[in-house]
């Protein structure tokens, strides 16, 4: 509980020292949530046929450290994140909530939409649908790329340097850019990397949407 409690209050200070409000739970989650559709939020479902145990239900959300302010003439959201998986039968006959993952995500919203694009750095683990190629190997070979415009996509790409292209997954989805990374077992946002984090993805989108 000291941990819980020294964590807190260092996350108030951090956040009143840049003017943001901080909330310890996510009262409008449901609209964040909406607003930031695909990963990790919105896990794709698995086949019902996809393994025979156990059989999972729901997946239940929760907000936590949600802080809000300005940063860099644009509205920033950062908080934690854990999703916990319902299990209807492990096989034995038991159920109930687990598998918890955490993660932190940030978000800043952007002066105009552009279309959905999402890059992610490969893993082992294949993404559940196919992304696209968009013909430049320092992104083709090391980036899962999923996009509602290809063309589009492949000139921003090109025109992203690859230290802003290195790092956690980043969406942009309609009038916001997101990036989020896996907290590991124990949630709450590492403060120590919420400005580098913000200014990432100023700079992303600075290259990819014109100011207003």
């Amino acid at each position: 509980m000291d941990g819980f409690g020294r964590r807190l209050r260092a996350t108030r200070t951090f956040a009143a020292e840049r003017g943001w409000t901080l909330a310890a739970s996510g009262a409008d989650e449901g609209v964040l949530l909406d607003q930031l559709r695909g990963e990790p939020f919105h896990p794709p479902e698995a086949p019902p046929d996809a393994f025979p145990y156990p059989v999972p239900g729901r997946h239940r959300h929760r907000l936590s450290d949600v802080m809000r302010g300005a940063y860099r003439d644009r509205s920033a959201v950062v908080f934690a994140y854990t999703r916990e998986q319902e299990i209807l039968d492990d096989g034995f006959g038991r159920r109930g909530w687990e598998h918890s993952r955490h993660w932190i995500a940030a978000l800043l919203d952007l002066p105009a939409p552009v279309p959905r694009l999402q890059v992610t750095p490969r893993t082992a683990m294949l993404p559940a649908r196919p992304g696209v190629t968009i013909g430049d190997p320092r992104v083709d070979e090391r980036f899962h790329v999923h996009t509602d415009d290809p063309a589009w996509a492949g000139g921003a790409l090109r025109g992203l340097t690859p230290t802003l292209l290195d790092g956690p997954a980043w969406r942009i989805s309609g009038t916001a850019i997101l990036t989020w990374t896996w907290a590991g077992p124990a949630p709450g946002v590492p403060l120590d990397q919420v400005d580098a984090a913000l200014e990432r993805l100023a700079a992303i989108a600075g290259r990819l949407v014109p100011p207003a």
